[in-house]
């Protein structure tokens, strides 16, 4: 009875720490809605502003929303990265931890580009402006 009870236990904390790695399907919906609204601030900014070389993402980030610093707040539990290629901006959201790419979008396209929640990528970016944004 014992072992039964206690194997149980197991099976039970075995699913529950499973669970856990996928993110809330729903939730990473809402957030890529945020994050097209996000890039195509960074994306203007790049474009346009012309940020300093050498900026960090952080300060990007904060540039590219001084005239809606709302843009920010869906992703104050996640790490969120900046690229700047050929004058256009790419935003990564990974997980609080930095290890688990979420979503990637390119401010310069109108679709959320990459849903990498659903898969197992990493914090790193994949999407490259000459793909994704075309002349």
């Amino acid at each position: 009875m014992r072992k039964a009870l206690f194997f149980l236990t197991l099976l039970i904390a075995l699913a529950a720490c499973g669970k856990g790695d996928k993110p809330d399907k729903k939730e990473m919906y809402k957030l890529a809605s945020s994050l097209t609204k996000l890039a195509s601030a960074v994306e203007s900014t790049v474009r346009y502003k012309k940020p300093p070389k050498g900026i960090s993402d952080k300060e990007l980030l904060k540039l590219a929303t001084n005239h809606d610093p709302k843009l920010l707040s869906p992703f104050k539990k996640y790490t969120v990265k900046v690229s700047q290629q050929n004058r256009h901006g790419i935003v990564l959201v990974c997980t609080g931890n930095g290890k688990r790419g979420l979503l990637e979008d390119a401010g310069c396209s109108t679709a959320m580009d990459k849903h990498l929640w659903k898969g197992s990528a990493s914090c790193k970016f994949t999407l490259k402006a000459e793909d994704v944004c075309r002349r």
